[in-house]
């Protein structure tokens, strides 16, 4: 944690991961009240079990900040225990708003910053805050973010495409305008591996040991049928990517060939017809 007394000058660029990676996070679980031109502060509370990554953040801070903690009774339980980074610098506070933490409600508001920066860490900030990651019931790893800003949303699927070769649609639903994206298997792998790239990256402990895991990940070997042939059951995981991309590109993703994904593709469009 920076200590107290001047902030130093210094410029807070996300190029830099780890900065880019506190942008992410604070545009998504942080909080920014009062006035740029007067008295504010920037907030970013968490649950305790990821009390962790506060002191992180707050090393990459130029400024003074503080560290609490409270226990309240919530809808959900009894007894919740957060973890809470505030500080009140203001020239921070401007910084951070002009990358994209503005003051007041954000959600429909946030997204990347205009200048070049780290995605990956970016994104994983996003997704510490906003995103889910680990294995379905089924045993399907996954990837997702939910978000009401549809500039954070067109992010995650340009990042999904690039990356992983899926195209994503980031459409808001019509319940409640928010949109709710996902990745599975193979895909939901490279993106944790891409966001994820290195064991000591800054970021919540418990959502990196499930991205080691779910990057880790690969398609459980095919058993031979008849003749010795190896058939591949077709998962609707599987059915998602067929839809989503050209044969070519599903079929290097699947890892199939290109006449099979084509077949699917026609059995999928008469089914759906």
């Amino acid at each position: 944690m920076a200590s107290s007394g001047e902030a130093p000058e210094m410029v807070l660029d996300p190029a830099i991961p780890a900065v880019a990676y506190v942008l992410g996070l604070l545009q998504t679980d942080g909080s920014h009240e009062g006035s740029l031109e007067g008295k504010g502060r920037i907030s970013l509370e968490l649950s305790a079990r990821d009390d962790d990554v506060l002191t992180q953040v707050a090393d990459v801070l130029p400024c003074y900040s503080s560290i609490g903690r409270r226990s309240r009774a919530t809808n959900f339980a009894d007894r919740s225990e957060t973890a809470t980074l505030r500080f009140y610098d203001r020239s921070t506070r401007q910084a951070f708003a002009n990358l994209g933490v503005p003051v007041g409600r954000k959600t429909r508001h946030i997204g990347p910053p205009a200048q070049r920066f780290a995605e990956a860490d970016y994104l994983r900030g996003l997704l510490d805050g906003d995103g889910s990651i680990g294995f379905t019931r089924k045993g399907e790893p996954f990837v997702s973010f939910v978000t009401a800003s549809s500039a954070a949303a067109e992010f995650f699927c340009r990042a999904v495409r690039n990356v992983c070769g899926v195209e994503r649609s980031c459409r808001p639903n019509r319940r409640d305008g928010v949109c709710n994206v996902m990745v599975l298997n193979r895909a939901a792998a490279q993106l944790a591996a891409w966001a994820w790239y290195e064991p000591t990256v800054i970021g919540v402990e418990r959502k990196r040991a499930a991205a080691t895991r779910v990057a880790q990940w690969s398609p459980a070997p095919a058993k031979a049928g008849r003749y010795g042939v190896t058939r591949k059951r077709w998962t609707a995981a599987d059915d998602e990517v067929v839809r989503a991309n050209t044969p070519t590109v599903a079929a290097a993703l699947l890892g199939r060939t290109v006449s099979s994904v084509s077949a699917r593709q026609w059995r999928l469009r008469r089914a759906t017809g």
